[in-house]
Order: structure tokens, then C-alpha cells, then sequence
């Protein structure tokens, strides 16, 4: 029964295939034979994957996740300096608005 190890998730596996690798060195304690022993790891791994699917297909999803809103925060960071600059033109444009109404004024004056 594999439902005990759900509970750390994808984390116990490694545990589980050293266990069976270390159970695999004490051949002399088992009755059974070796492609026994393997049929009976290879369904205990099988049981305990099919048994956490969507914590593999969670895992994926996040990671996914993570991806986006860091490139969305590059974004977010570009577009901010792109308001800056466009920001620093309207005031560089209505500067020179005031200089060609004061040299215009100058003009009319002569």
C-alpha cells in the first residue's frame, strides 16, 4: 500500500528505489526469485506514480507559472521606463512650446 508515502509527494521516491536497491543486496533473506522481486518493486513504483499524476502535472503547471510572471514582470518593468521617457518628452516638447512662444513674441515685438 502506497497511499501512507502520497503525503510527501514526489519526494519519498527516491527513498522508495534506494530502499528496493538496498532490499535487492539481501537476496539470501528472500524465498523468492530475482524477476519476483522485480515485478513486486516495479508495481510498488507504478502504484505510488499512478497514485500522485496530478502532483507531477501540478508541479509542471507552476513551473509554467513562475515562468510567465517573471516574464510579465520584465514587462511591467520595461513598460514603467517606457512611461518615463514618454513622460520626460511631454515636458521636453512643452519646454519648446515655451521657447517658440517667447521667440515668436520676440519676433513679433521687433
Amino acid at each position: 500500500d502506497m497511499k501512507p508515502f502520497y503525503k510527501w509527494k514526489l519526494k519519498v521516491l527516491p527513498l522508495i528505489a534506494d530502499w528496493f536497491r538496498s532490499a535487492r543486496g539481501c537476496k539470501g533473506f528472500f524465498e523468492e526469485s530475482i524477476e519476483t522481486f522485480q515485478r513486486r518493486q516495479l508495481s510498488a513504483m507504478y502504484r505510488f506514480i499512478r497514485g500522485v499524476p496530478m502532483l507531477v502535472a501540478d508541479g509542471f503547471w507552476r513551473q509554467q507559472l513562475k515562468q510567465v510572471r517573471v516574464k510579465k514582470r520584465r514587462v511591467e518593468e520595461v513598460e514603467k521606463q517606457l512611461l518615463e521617457i514618454l513622460a520626460k518628452k511631454r515636458k521636453l516638447e512643452e519646454e519648446e512650446m515655451q521657447v517658440l512662444d517667447r521667440l515668436s513674441g520676440q519676433r513679433a515685438s521687433l
